[in-house]
């Protein structure tokens, strides 16, 4: 199909198109159909190809096909292959996609022209967007400048319902408002370039059950200027009995085969029903609504990860987890594809009823990345086997066209907490091609002055340095259990250019603090690692050791790649820089009187700041030298140490610092894992946190499912199994498990060439362990 596809859009039997006589607008719905009639048999095969800016739903003959267009860049599009033989039929046939132009940028979208380019192969190109592709806007949106639900995810959506047309049935007749669609026309001239979607379509599941845990009335005090979020977060809300609301029959459960219908005395002019429904997890899906209502009803939907005084937080600062649909007359049933909710719990606002209300679902169609759970983690602890199931859903609820940080706030694919991910899916799915995308991505986001976009792709106002850093790490570790050296030799010229550039602004040897309004010199959320610039410019950070320990970190990996491409000099330079700059670090940043590494060269910083994660990195970096590193590490276990404390999301390095002396460390790492884990679970949480103290401070945004939050996954694969590549796809492999109060672990590790079976019993320095691994793979090390 990759051929018939070059075929037909170089030959322009496929054009880019859009409305006809539009100008370009932001928050942007367009509809376009094709009719077309087949005369041969149908082949089983045929397939749709597809590509948008920037976003589209398909329907074939009146059914649902597919949705959702990759993450990509304007210039540089994928396409999907759907596959359409069981929904064509000999005779007429009706194509119909729904276009959603984001126009404006976001945390996974980069601003590019709208258009659409698509073409149905089935033995040959039997439709192709064109000239015979009609089209028009979508009045059922709101289009143009709507509510964002933050500035990291775009808009927010409101649907009526009373101005759709059903125009995807195959019997509809278009009128005069349905026009010929013209060619797109790009403002810099240039042809965008097309390429395959590189992971897989996502799963859109079956409905996901709800439970109507609340009800009441509601009362609003009209205000135009509020945001839908904003209204329903200041509603009135009073609790009625169940049978108040839903009747004397009352259910609470949806979907519902019967409906439930709701109590139509309750509603006047300013005041409505609300309902409360609980997903009974945390879920990242699709809305959909069906019900039987009266024409202009509308129905306020908040989504949100915890309640506040058993309401959702629809409304947090200036984001907005809030959307509108009004209701045509009849049974209907709605799904918005554009946008995923992350969320536990639905809150409905239900007004404008006159004579009927009965619903028979609201909820998530949850849609996921499909997967194979291949890596299993057994062992005789149920509270860490519960903490490791917990992390590997965590995991899969953060994994959608790339990694994601949360579903809820924002989706986008960070540097940082993509790495965090991708070590944990080596274990648990053992598979390569999606952090292999995600890194292209991360790739193409490269600016000349040597630094990514902190995510992608996007071109968010800020960079984050250290980020940029972290990225020659998660290379290497996705050569290392990939053992890919193709994928490493595309990316080898941004290796080159990023570390000629590093080097260039050395100042001796250490990297200078990177000034300016495009970077954020943020470390972690802990205080003095946040980035948050001094007022007075002399107390500035000059120069940071979090910074230089994680260039420290990017050319080690640096040597490591060049080597396994045979780049031996290019190996060697980083080999004596990465020892050069490891004695400067130490020169610069210890403080004897201390005993630890200070977080800036900054004479009132050093005086005062002293970071768990600083110390952490400069163990694991190996830059403290052997004879500071046993009692630095010791200090570093202490619970009372005096250092600012590591968060969730950089605890993996600290853990694998300690993690070098095993014998010493492993009981007390994952007893810590067991409190601070175990403290989420105890709290009612289905998914892990962006931070241990969300529950105190969510009101500022902290998510409730942030992916950075499952390296429990890695940690008790590589450390209580012990199996860890020595050699890229683990040609050569390590069984070396560390000491910990589980007396007895089991499970398997997904590999390239097959699953390694491991079993370890004992705890301290009586560990026995059996492994069993595919042919081809060599165990190098055991107890």
């Amino acid at each position: 199909m990759d051929m018939l596809e070059c075929k037909a859009i170089e030959e322009q039997d496929a054009m880019w198109i859009w409305l006809a006589g539009d100008g370009e607008e932001v928050n942007r719905y367009a509809q376009f159909r094709h009719e077309f009639y087949m005369d041969k048999p149908i082949n089983e095969d045929a397939a749709l190809c597809i590509s948008v800016d920037t976003d589209y739903v398909v329907w074939l003959n009146g059914k649902f096909v597919n949705c959702g267009q990759y993450d990509d860049f304007p210039e540089n599009k994928a396409y999907d292959e759907l596959p359409v033989g069981g929904f064509l039929k000999q005779g007429k046939n009706v194509l119909c996609i729904l276009v959603y132009h984001q126009g404006e940028n976001s945390y996974q979208y980069i601003k590019g022209e709208p258009g659409l380019v698509y073409f149905l192969a089935s033995g040959g190109i039997t439709a192709a967007s064109g000239e015979d592709t009609r089209c028009r806007g979508c009045r059922a949106y709101k289009n143009g400048l709507v509510p964002k639900v933050s500035r990291q995810l775009g808009f927010t959506f409101e649907y009526n319902a009373k101005l759709d047309d059903l125009w995807t049935a195959e019997s509809y007749n278009m009128g005069s408002e349905w026009r010929k669609a013209r060619p797109a026309v790009w403002s810099n001239k240039a042809r965008r370039t097309l390429y395959k979607r590189p992971v897989k379509k996502l799963d859109i599941k079956e409905r996901a059950a709800a439970t109507i845990i609340a009800q009441g009335v509601f009362r609003r005090i009209p205000d135009k200027a509020k945001t839908v979020a904003q209204k329903m977060y200041t509603d009135f809300l009073s609790t009625r009995l169940p049978e108040e609301i839903l009747g004397p029959d009352y259910k609470c459960f949806l979907p519902s085969c019967t409906g439930i219908s709701l109590n139509v005395e309750c509603f006047n002019s300013n005041q409505g029903i609300y309902l409360l429904l609980d997903l009974d997890r945390e879920e990242a899906g699709v809305f959909n609504i069906e019900l039987d209502s009266d024409s202009g009803a509308v129905i306020d939907v908040a989504y949100g990860e915890h309640l506040l005084d058993l309401r959702v937080m629809a409304s947090a600062g200036e984001r907005n987890f809030a959307d509108r649909y009004i209701c045509r007359e009849g049974r209907q049933n709605f799904t918005h594809y554009f946008t995923r909710f992350g969320c536990r719990y639905i809150q409905l606002h239900i007004s404008h009823v006159k004579t009927r209300f009965i619903l028979y679902h609201a909820g998530l169609l949850p849609v996921e990345y499909p997967v194979d759970f291949k890596g299993e983690f057994f062992c005789s602890d149920l509270l860490h086997k519960k903490i490791c199931s917990v992390a590997e859903r965590t995991l899969h609820l953060c994994m959608h066209e790339h990694y994601e940080d949360t579903p809820w706030r924002e989706q986008a694919l960070y540097i940082m907490d993509s790495r965090n991910q991708a070590l944990c899916g080596y274990y648990c799915f053992g598979e390569y091609e999606y952090p292999e995308a995600a890194v292209s991505l991360m790739e193409q986001s490269l600016k000349s002055d040597g630094y990514m976009e902190m995510c992608a792709p996007a071109q968010p106002r800020r960079t984050i340095p250290s980020f940029s850093m972290v990225w020659f790490q998660q290379l290497y570790e996705l050569y290392l259990y990939s053992g890919c050296i193709d994928f490493v030799k595309q990316m080898l010229p941004a290796v080159k250019m990023m570390l000629g550039k590093y080097v260039d602004s050395l100042a001796g040897a250490l990297l200078p603090t990177p000034q300016g309004e495009r970077y954020w010199n943020f470390y972690e959320w802990a205080d003095g690692l946040d980035g948050t610039e001094a007022k007075d410019a002399a107390t500035r950070m000059q120069m940071d050791a979090p910074l230089n320990l994680f260039m420290h970190m990017a050319l080690n990996a640096a040597e490591k790649l060049f080597k396994a491409c045979n780049e031996l000099d290019d190996a060697a330079a980083c080999a004596s820089l990465r020892d050069k700059m490891g004695r400067a670090i130490h020169t610069a940043f210890w403080n004897e009187e201390e005993k630890a590494y200070a977080t800036s060269t900054c004479e009132d910083v050093r005086k005062s700041h002293y970071a768990e994660l600083t110390q952490a990195l400069a163990l694991y970096t190996g830059a403290c030298p052997r004879e500071t590193a046993q009692d630095l590490r010791a200090r570093l276990a202490c619970k009372d140490n005096g250092f600012v404390p590591i968060t969730l999301s950089y605890s993996i390095f600290k853990y694998e610092a300690l993690l070098q002396e095993p014998e010493t460390y492993g009981v007390q790492v994952f007893d810590e894992i067991a409190d601070q884990w175990s403290y989420m679970l105890y709290n009612n949480a289905t998914s892990f946190w962006e931070t241990i103290n969300a529950m105190d401070i969510f009101r500022q945004g902290w998510s409730f499912c942030h992916g950075w939050s499952a390296i429990p996954v890695y940690l008790y694969h590589a450390y209580i199994l012990g199996i860890k590549p020595t050699e890229p796809g683990f040609v050569k492999f390590k069984a070396e498990p560390a000491c910990s109060n589980i007396d007895r672990a089991w499970g398997v590790v997904p590999t390239p060439a097959g699953k390694i079976h491991v079993k370890r019993d004992g705890t301290d320095g009586n560990i026995q362990c059996s492994v069993t691994h595919p042919d081809g793979l060599l165990l190098q090390t055991s107890y």
